[in-house]
């Protein structure tokens, strides 16, 4: 595994490390509406101060945590509409996705687009055998883009994650490399 964050790209977006210039974008993007409530760990606020870290730190934790952040751009103009993340297992070959899409640029297709390619980089580049995720089951629209983009649901753990003092049932959805490698 290269230590260098990868840039990609799709159809309609770039997929890359953020710039500190960003930084005040990513803040006011992180701040919108459902952004925290139905993520595991984004703070609201989301204060400039954390948006500088998180830009600061995107390559060291890929080196050394195996954390692969990228922010999603629109390739026709640029512009930061949201985060996608890998986050690897060396060991067992997995890789976990993570990520959110900013309220403007929702239901657009630009999550699956997005993790696609993640997977895509995951299994070809990487060697992963297996891609998963996580939702809270009532996130709805995150569980679309997991079975959008070929993941099969594998089940609830209930009361599995501890949210805002409320113990939240997450959906559970994964593939294999063999699978995903034989998708239409």
């Amino acid at each position: 595994m290269s230590s260098d964050l990868p840039h990609l790209s799709t159809p309609r977006l770039l997929l890359r490390a953020l710039e500190k210039p960003q930084a005040e974008t990513l803040c006011a993007l992180a701040n919108g509406p459902k952004i925290a409530d139905n993520t595991a760990s984004i703070p609201s606020p989301y204060t400039l101060e954390i948006a500088l870290d998180f830009i600061d730190g995107m390559q060291a934790k890929y080196r050394s945590t195996g954390l692969l952040s990228l922010g999603m751009h629109r390739r026709d103009n640029g512009e930061l509409i949201g985060i996608v993340s890998l986050r690897i297992n060396a060991a067992h070959r997995y890789g976990h996705l993570g990520g959110w899409v900013a309220a403007d640029a929702r239901n657009q297709g630009y999550a699956a687009e997005a993790a696609t390619a993640l997977m895509d980089y995951g299994f070809v580049e990487l060697g992963l055998h297996r891609v998963g995720s996580q939702c809270f089951s009532r996130n709805k629209e995150s569980a679309r883009v997991m079975e959008k983009i070929g993941l099969q649901y594998e089940g609830c753990m209930r009361g599995a994650f501890l949210k805002n003092g409320v113990h939240e049932d997450l959906l559970v959805f994964a593939t294999v490399r063999e699978v995903w490698e034989y998708r239409v």
